[in-house]
């Protein structure tokens, strides 16, 4: 069973772990179009939010679908936010961006959340900014959490999309990263192109 996703032209094979890649606001857009294609055709979805709050994550899903709150959950781990309930999408907060083990550990409970209430055979994930975390903590850090991260993804059949701005950082860094990848979604002036596996 693939992820269909019409925005970047591909269907993904199950497991595998893209890489947003390009200008900030541009590989944004482009992962928040990914997500909602994924919602639009019955997914469930889990959202990261390391630089984007709660309240921002589901107005840029509706403005490109309608959501079912019971089939989107929220990782809040900008810092700033609280445990509760946004537009009826059940939100966990992380007390520090740089709290890489919270992150992981509030995933869990939004993804056994979306277990529980089987609303979908199949989950997309998404960390809205690796470039965030990368402020927020050495780089051998975020690449063992996503290491780890990654590798969970594959184990369990979800896809994993997440956005990097390379520009933001030492290029040694971001080869590092790229590395953990399956796929590298590339965007530039609106023009999207693929490498890697994972995808058909």
């Amino acid at each position: 069973m693939s992820y269909d996703t019409p925005s970047f032209d591909v269907e993904f094979v199950e497991g595998t772990s893209a890489l947003v890649s390009g200008e900030a606001r541009e590989a944004r857009t482009a992962f928040y179009d990914a997500v909602a294609d994924g919602i639009a055709s019955g997914d469930a979805a889990i959202v990261i939010a390391t630089n984007d709050s709660p309240e921002h994550v589901v107005s840029a899903l509706r403005e490109r679908t309608t959501v079912d709150a019971d089939r989107l959950a929220i990782v809040d781990a900008t810092g700033e936010g609280e445990d509760g309930v946004v537009d009826g999408v059940t939100v966990r907060a992380v007390g520090s961006t740089g709290d890489l083990t919270g992150v992981s550990l509030a995933f869990a409970k939004q993804l056994q959340l979306l277990e529980d209430r089987q609303v979908a055979d199949r989950v997309r994930v998404g960390l809205d900014t690796v470039s965030t975390l990368l402020m927020y903590a050495e780089v051998q850090t975020v690449f063992r959490f996503l290491h780890v991260f990654t590798s969970r993804l594959g184990s369990t059949d979800l896809l994993g999309l997440f956005t990097l701005t390379p520009d933001m950082h030492d290029e040694k860094d971001v080869n590092t990263v790229r590395t953990l990848f399956d796929t590298e979604t590339r965007v530039d002036g609106g023009e999207i192109s693929l490498r890697g596996t994972g995808y058909e």
